[in-house]
């Protein structure tokens, strides 16, 4: 197990590849994930992997299975590349496509995000290194459109730039945001338009029609009638994490009634469709926090 702190100050002075390089310029100043938020930056190469590496932490050394898409360490610890989601309606063969141009036993690092999961995959961020430098993983696939955003450990300035080159991957129409892929973006105001997706990870935008409040949950309702409707609900307990990540925008939970904004989670059927929100970075504010 080798120290991070080298590996992220090589990444300081490292190009991306030329193919990521491309999806960075593209995206060379966007407004963060509330529309018209005030604070924007550049993401670069180096602000997306010295903004979603810490420094502290630890690389293991790993290499990639094209059979399983796993990434294995000799000790046999088993990574994925975390915080992505390929689409709906993805085939195992095109699932394994997007990581094509990785090369089977190529060398690469990982960096543990979490504990291991039920099937004893371990998350990571994954960094390669070839003759154009280093870069993170996750990135390259998010700016060619070969994956979702899927947050469960990133947040702020990271969260912003990968979900930033999402972006301007369907701005260009690539990857699963090409013309006639399955869709992976849904109306809340459609709820019909969920049938059949239960399972799937999605991207949902709409209004907040009410908001509602138990002992330990709140609710997002996004229509009247909540036994066909679309509703969103987090954890109470998980309120203040919320509000933290919202206030980045001038937002609060509270405040989100009559507001648009954006999901992305696991569709479930619950009277009708329904996404569970267990991290901040789930649920953006897609306007301005009105002037006080």
């Amino acid at each position: 197990m080798t120290s991070f702190r080298e590996s992220a100050a090589f990444l300081k002075e490292c190009h991306l590849r030329a193919g990521v390089r491309a999806a960075f310029a593209a995206s060379a100043m966007w407004l963060s994930s509330a529309a018209g938020a005030a604070d924007t930056f550049l993401p670069d190469s180096q602000g997306a992997a010295q903004s979603c590496l810490d420094a502290s932490s630890s690389s293991i050394s790993v290499r990639y299975d094209d059979q399983d898409r796993h990434f294995y360490a000799e000790s046999g610890e088993r990574f994925f590349a975390g915080e992505l989601r390929f689409g709906s309606g993805v085939s195992s063969a095109e699932d394994r496509a997007q990581l094509a141009f990785i090369e089977s036993g190529e060398d690469l690092e990982a960096v543990p995000l979490g504990p291991v999961n039920r099937w004893g995959l371990v998350p990571a961020w994954i960094i390669r290194t070839d003759e154009h430098g280093s870069s993170l993983l996750q990135a390259e696939l998010l700016g060619e459109g070969g994956a979702l955003f899927a947050p469960q450990h990133s947040s702020g300035r990271c969260a912003h730039i990968l979900r930033g080159l999402e972006r301007d991957a369907r701005k260009a129409d690539v990857g699963l945001w090409r013309e006639n892929a399955p869709q992976v973006v849904f109306s809340t105001e459609a709820p019909k338009t969920f049938n059949g997706m239960s399972g799937y990870y999605v991207i949902a935008r709409g209004r907040v029609v009410s908001l509602g409040k138990t002992r330990t949950t709140r609710y997002l309702n996004f229509g009247n009638y909540w036994k066909t409707d679309f509703t969103a609900t987090l954890k109470v307990s998980d309120e203040e994490a919320f509000n933290a990540a919202l206030a980045q925008s001038g937002w609060d939970v509270d405040a989100l009634t009559g507001r648009a904004v954006e999901l992305r989670g696991t569709v479930q059927e619950k009277d009708g469709p329904h996404i569970a929100l267990h991290h901040p970075e789930q649920l953006v504010v897609l306007e301005s926090a009105p002037l006080n």
